[in-house]
């Protein structure tokens, strides 16, 4: 015996419901990574001034800095558009499914 529609409808927005709250969770994560990083970067340019370096050091550290800032906001995004394309996913084996059924 197959699903239900019932039964169908209500995976889907289990589903649905899963992904939008990894997607939230992601994106939250997101904005507190930017903000962190965004924070060390103006902590590490303030203390920078303070040492005795050479510019080339201290512009050595920062482009390391926004490069790590650079590597979290893009792994970020991919996460972000795996969780898309399994949303994707979900609502085409939904209507998928609610066509073998009809």
């Amino acid at each position: 015996m197959g699903l239900s529609e019932e039964d169908i409808i209500s995976d889907y927005q289990n589903s649905r419901r899963q992904l939008e709250e990894t997607e939230d969770q992601i994106r939250f994560l997101q904005r507190k990574g930017e903000q962190e990083t965004e924070s060390a970067i103006q902590e590490m340019n303030s203390r920078l001034r303070h040492q005795a370096l050479d510019g080339q050091a201290v512009s050595f550290i920062q482009q390391e800095m926004y490069r790590a800032h650079e590597a979290f906001d893009e792994i970020a995004n991919q996460e972000k558009r795996k969780c898309l394309q399994k949303l994707e996913e979900n609502e085409l084996n939904y209507r998928q499914k609610l066509r073998e059924i009809r």
